[in-house]
C-alpha cells in the first residue's frame, strides 16, 4: 500500500519574528515523520529581514523536512503557494499561515483526519466557536470573518462557515484539475481554488480547529478587506 506524502506550504513575508517559532513547533510536531515535506516560500521580503530569518531558523535548515524558497519580488500570498506546490512531491497538497493561528498539533490532526478520508478532495480548517475547541480571536476579526462568509455564500451560493482560515489540505489530482483556472494570486487564491473545486463536482469538508490571533497580520482590513470585497464579487461567475 502506498502512503500517501503531504507537501505543505509556508508562504511568508516578513515574517522572521513570527515564523520560527511556528517552524520549530512543526518540525517537533512532525518528528521523524516521512509523510511530509514543510516548504517556505518567502514572497520578495526586503533581503535583510530574509536574512535575518534565515539566521533565526538556521539550526532547522538541515532538516530533511524542511525547503525554503525565495521570490524575488513580493507577488503575493497565492503566488508563493503555486510557486511552492511547483516544487513539492507530495500526492497531498496543502498550505499554512506563518504567523502560527493554526497550531502545530491541528495541522497534524487535519492532515491525520484528510489521510484517513480519502473521499474528501480538500479539508478546510475552520475557526468555529464551539465546546471542545479553543478559537481567541477579537470582536473585529470575529465580525470581519462572519461578514465576509456571509458574502461568499451571498455571491457564490455555497454554504461554508468559515472560508477564510489559514490551513486547507487537498488532494494533488484534485489541484491539478483547476489549478490552470485560478487568477488571483493574491488574497483570494483560496477563494478561488475553493469555488472551483466546489463547482466542478469535489468534495470539500470544513474542521473545526483550534485557532489564536497572532499580532502582526501584513493584513490592512480597510485597504485590503475593499478589495477583498470587489474581487469576490468579480470572480462570482468561476467554474
Amino acid at each position: 500500500m502506498v502512503k500517501n506524502h503531504l507537501s505543505l506550504v509556508i508562504p511568508s513575508y516578513r515574517e522572521s519574528e513570527r515564523l520560527p517559532l511556528f517552524l520549530e513547533s512543526l518540525l517537533d510536531t512532525f518528528k521523524g515523520s516521512k509523510s511530509i515535506e514543510f516548504i517556505v516560500v518567502d514572497d520578495g521580503s526586503p533581503l535583510e529581514e530574509f536574512k535575518t530569518l534565515n539566521i533565526k531558523i538556521k539550526h532547522l535548515l538541515s532538516n530533511p523536512q524542511l525547503k525554503i524558497i525565495r521570490q524575488e519580488t513580493n507577488s503575493g500570498k497565492g503566488s508563493a503557494i503555486q510557486l511552492g506546490l511547483q516544487n513539492a512531491k507530495g500526492n497531498y497538497y496543502g498550505f499554512v499561515d506563518a504567523d502560527g493561528a493554526t497550531p502545530a498539533y491541528e495541522v497534524l490532526r487535519i492532515w491525520n483526519y484528510a489521510n484517513d478520508h480519502k473521499e474528501i478532495d480538500l479539508l478546510a480548517g475552520s475557526r468555529i466557536i464551539m465546546m471542545g475547541r479553543n478559537v481567541k480571536k477579537s470582536f473585529y476579526r470575529h465580525l470581519t470573518n462572519r461578514v465576509f462568509s456571509f458574502y461568499f455564500t451571498l455571491v457564490f451560493q455555497i454554504q461554508m462557515y468559515d472560508p477564510q482560515c489559514g490551513c486547507k489540505i487537498f488532494k494533488k489530482s484534485s489541484y491539478l484539475e483547476v489549478v490552470q483556472k485560478i487568477s488571483d494570486l493574491r488574497w483570494l487564491w483560496d477563494t478561488q481554488l475553493l469555488v472551483l473545486l466546489f463547482r466542478n463536482g469535489f468534495k470539500i469538508v470544513e474542521f473545526p480547529v483550534d485557532w489564536k490571533d497572532i499580532p502582526g497580520s501584513k493584513f490592512s482590513f480597510m485597504k485590503d478587506s475593499i478589495r477583498v470585497v470587489l474581487s469576490t464579487w468579480k470572480y462570482r461567475n468561476i467554474h
